[in-house]
């Protein structure tokens, strides 16, 4: 006999803007869960869910949302500035949190969130979707696998348009996008960061922002975003990482570039990957199985926010910053 299909797990979604509606096309998509509602305060973006999806309940307050629908979990979509307040009433009333990046904007709330699960057994799972990436999980999988030995540099760009200085005027560069390159060089070299100096062209946000700083195990790091291209002309992201006995990259456009053990290696980007689609699959794959590991999980996140507010205060400060760890 076939084995019976899971029942649906009852989803909610906290924030109806850009990406908010990127987790929702995917969710009305999957016959595993069921969205019972999403929140927003913005009443253009909770139209525009009535008018794509008439039977999901609207709210215009998360937490009202979250007190008034009965629910498996959270995926919480929101600025950041409300990441921590709407994080701890969903744990209050033992729901899953899929929590979209930056976790919080600093390392602090970030802090008291991770406890807090703790305390309840709660699953809150960090929306670094890159983790996600097939393609990103293959740089990272080689890089460990001792093929270029000691792993000794990692580089990264992540280049957008200038309207991000527009469209996301109230946060960083550093916590809005770098934080990608921050967590991916943490996934690469698997060692807390010891100091980070830091850059920016101009002191808005229309800019190039270049950090670098190096792990308590000798990695160094170059990250660098900028919001300065026009629309459409933004080169694609590229991560590099240098070991002892060779390298790889990854360009997002082409697909990775090994060096090692005396030869050049293609390896093709993956096939119709969907990094967010399968970050929901994880996080649902974790609701559903408790003793499943996360792929990542709120100290993660906290360990990148203390590098991104060293990074914030040395382009304050015009210094390099060390961290205590």
């Amino acid at each position: 006999m076939a084995a019976a299909a899971p029942s649906q797990l009852r989803i909610l979604l906290a924030g109806a803007g850009a990406f908010g509606q990127e987790h929702l096309r995917r969710l009305v998509e999957r016959p595993d869960v069921r969205v019972a509602a999403v929140a927003d305060p913005c009443s253009m973006a909770l139209d525009a869910v009535r008018q794509r999806h008439n039977s999901i309940t609207c709210f215009e307050d998360p937490q009202q949302m979250l007190d008034q629908t009965p629910a498996d979990a959270v995926i919480v979509a929101t600025p950041a500035a409300s990441h921590a307040a709407i994080t701890l009433h969903a744990i209050a009333r033992s729901l899953g949190v899929l929590l979209e990046k930056p976790v919080t904007l600093g390392p602090a709330e970030a802090e008291g969130l991770a406890r807090a699960a703790a305390d309840a057994g709660t699953l809150v799972l960090p929306g670094h979707v890159l983790r996600f990436s097939r393609d990103h999980r293959k740089l990272v999988e080689i890089a460990a696998s001792g093929i270029l030995g000691r792993v000794l540099h990692v580089r990264s760009r992540r280049y957008r348009d200038d309207a991000h200085a527009v469209r996301y005027r109230d946060i960083d560069p550093v916590l809005m996008t770098m934080i990608h390159d921050i967590d991916i060089a943490l996934w690469i070299a698997r060692s807390p960061f010891r100091s980070a100096r830091a850059w920016r062209s101009t002191g808005g946000f229309r800019s190039l922002t270049a950090v670098t700083a190096v792990t308590e195990s000798g990695v160094t790091c170059e990250l660098q975003t900028a919001w300065t291209f026009s629309p459409g002309e933004a080169p694609p992201d590229r991560v590099e990482v240098v070991g002892e006995n060779g390298g790889i990259e990854l360009d997002t456009s082409h697909g990775l570039v090994l060096h090692a053990e005396g030869r050049r290696s293609l390896i093709p980007l993956a096939m119709d990957d969907d990094a967010l689609a399968n970050e929901q699959d994880h996080f649902f794959a974790c609701l559903r199985d408790r003793n499943q590991v996360p792929a990542l999980n709120l100290r993660d996140a906290v360990a990148g926010l203390r590098l991104a507010g060293a990074v914030c205060g040395s382009l304050r400060d015009s210094r390099e910053v060390r961290l205590d760890v």
